[in-house]
């Protein structure tokens, strides 16, 4: 999966005058090779539904390969038209990756990318919600324009090796994740700091939206938080924010000095050093929701699994969309949802109710695809409980979080 960054648009524009345009990464129906060699399962064997935007709107302007011949002509023309229909259908995309796991040569998703960076350079006024977002960010460090972040755990340092970094979602709307996570890490031996008011907003919008000056600002601020706090390793609960530092961040300024790992991953490997003991046994049939930036975008897929399956009492069903070719939750990268949430609404109830043929609970490890999902399920009166993954490990451990 290609990483988020400033894109050399004049090489982009090349690499894309060689696609074939098969339609691979949005028509409907399994991939068909060009050499009309059936492609073994399951590594190829993609869903018949690829696209989110195209399978709601119905026009090939909404799919990968539209929005990249779109953004073709607009790198060549300097002059082409910034109208209302370009924005909406530059800014429907999910960010989901499947476009880009299906063609991974050319890489559709980093155009789609690539086209909002130069409509933000060239003037363009993004859609008013995603301008309210990047304004809240840059003056109160977050994407929900709270000045302040409520208190997340009582008797916690802000200086230590391992750093908790909530991000917006947790810190401001789900908090009960922050406390779980943190609660778990310290049962399970290990001393752990979290930055508070010093955390900003990681980026991750502004970085999406086109604003990419805007992410480099916030990479910038929250490396010098993490190094003036001593950190070592950065342990992340939210998909987004997981992608941005591990992934962007670098581009941004090289090197890291610290490791980041999702908390997903951290827990599978404190259950393997037998640091995390279970004393309460969940009898629930679940299924895992994969995150699109999680899954596509940082090739995390086993470890959420692996620790759903040490859980006493906890049985998996997965969904038919599962792993590799996952759905999207309809966040849409918080862009699409914000912007166009009918749209999105859509996309999530596809989602919910797979999931529901499957079992009753849904779990996710991604603070944004369960405040996505868990506000389409009360709204739309579905009977199905949603569930970030270190709720159900600190139930089964017996830990009852602030």
């Amino acid at each position: 999966m290609q990483k988020l960054k400033k894109t050399n648009l004049q090489e982009f524009r090349k690499k894309w005058s060689l696609c074939l345009q098969c339609g691979s990464c949005y028509y409907p129906g399994p991939i068909v090779p060009h050499n009309w060699v059936d492609l073994p399962p399951p590594e190829w064997s993609s869903p018949t539904h690829k696209c989110p935007s195209f399978e709601y709107f119905k026009f090939r302007a909404y799919s990968p390969l539209g929005r990249a011949n779109l953004a073709t002509l607009a790198f060549n023309d300097n002059q082409f038209p910034i109208t209302d229909d370009l924005i909406k259908i530059a800014y429907t995309c999910t960010s989901c990756g499947m476009c880009a796991e299906i063609c991974q040569a050319k890489q559709p998703l980093a155009a789609i990318w690539a086209l909002r960076e130069e409509l933000v350079q060239r003037g363009a006024q993004l859609p008013e919600p995603l301008q309210k977002i990047d304004a809240n960010i840059k003056k109160f460090n977050n994407i929900f324009g709270a000045k302040s972040a409520p208190q997340i755990s009582d008797d916690i340092p802000s200086i230590e090796e391992d750093i908790y970094f909530a991000g917006c979602t947790a810190r401001f709307q789900k908090p009960e994740v922050a406390n779980a996570t943190i609660a778990i890490l310290k049962t399970a031996g290990m001393d752990i700091a979290y930055l508070g008011q010093e955390e900003k907003c990681c980026g991750f919008v502004p970085g999406h939206d086109g604003n990419t000056q805007l992410l480099e600002e916030k990479a910038i601020q929250n490396i010098e938080a993490l190094n003036k706090a001593g950190a070592k390793r950065v342990i992340v609960s939210c998909a987004h924010c997981y992608k941005t530092l591990k992934y962007d961040y670098p581009l941004i300024v090289g090197k890291l000095p610290f490791e980041v790992v999702h908390i997903a991953e951290l827990l599978s490997k404190l259950i393997e050093e037998k640091k995390i003991k279970f004393t309460s046994e969940i009898k629930k049939k679940v299924t895992y929701h994969d995150p699109c930036f999680l899954g596509r975008h940082c090739n995390v897929y086993d470890e959420p699994r692996k620790v759903l399956k040490s859980i006493p009492g906890i049985e998996i069903i997965e969904m038919e969309r599962n792993g590799r070719w996952s759905h999207c939750c309809g966040s849409g990268a918080k862009i699409s949802s914000s912007c166009y949430p009918e749209y999105t609404t859509a996309i999530t109830k596809e989602r919910l109710l797979e999931g529901k043929q499957a079992a009753d609970t849904i779990v996710t490890s991604c603070t944004s695809c369960l405040a996505h999902m868990d506000k389409t399920v009360k709204k739309e009166g579905m009977k199905l409980e949603i569930h970030d993954l270190p709720i159900l490990v600190a139930r089964a451990m017996g830990i009852k979080p602030n």
